[in-house]
């Protein structure tokens, strides 16, 4: 089961989000401001120099493309290469640009929040691929915040008609 509910916005400057609405996006950048997961995977090899890495108002990293990656790969070699490259580029940002979690955010694009799925069974919230008519999913959350994921918390914006929605899933470290 996930953390509590999270309504403030700590969320845009420090942990980890995973963020699917595009209002809230809007409300954090402008779309040249985002940087693709291949950029983001390079500044990573680099040691994230600082006159390269584009932290948006000195606090939030914003990558789209994991998603594209996810179905080009397939679910099967997925989930070994989100835990071999992606989770160790957030560990290294983490602790080499966010100051340990607490310094800055970085925020991972995700156009369709619909494909996420809380499996109560597994306590985890999978990702469901595209593989023609057959669904499969990928346990992205516990790839990601490395069985660590029983600290996420599902992320709320004010909506229409003051109804709260659902934009994301946070988490404040990783380890």
């Amino acid at each position: 089961m996930p953390g509590q509910p999270l309504y403030d916005d700590i969320w845009t400057r420090r942990g980890i989000t995973l963020l699917w609405d595009v209002d809230a996006l809007a409300s954090i950048c402008s779309p040249h401001q985002v940087v693709s997961l291949r950029r983001f995977l390079y500044l990573h090899a680099l040691g994230w120099p600082e006159e390269q890495t584009p932290l948006i108002d000195d606090r939030v990293l914003v990558v789209a493309g994991l998603e594209n990656a996810l179905e080009a790969i397939g679910p099967d070699e997925a989930a070994e290469w989100v835990r071999q490259v992606v989770y160790r580029a957030l560990i290294s940002f983490q602790s080499d640009v966010a100051d340990g979690g607490n310094g800055a955010a970085v925020i991972l694009w995700f156009t369709e929040g619909g494909r996420f799925q809380y499996k109560a069974s597994d306590d985890s919230f999978d990702w469901r691929c595209q593989a023609g008519k057959n669904t499969l999913s990928l346990p992205l959350g516990r790839c990601l915040f490395n069985g660590a994921q029983k600290d996420l918390q599902e992320v709320f914006v004010k909506g229409t008609n003051t109804q709260n929605k659902w934009v994301g899933l946070y988490h404040p470290r990783i380890s």
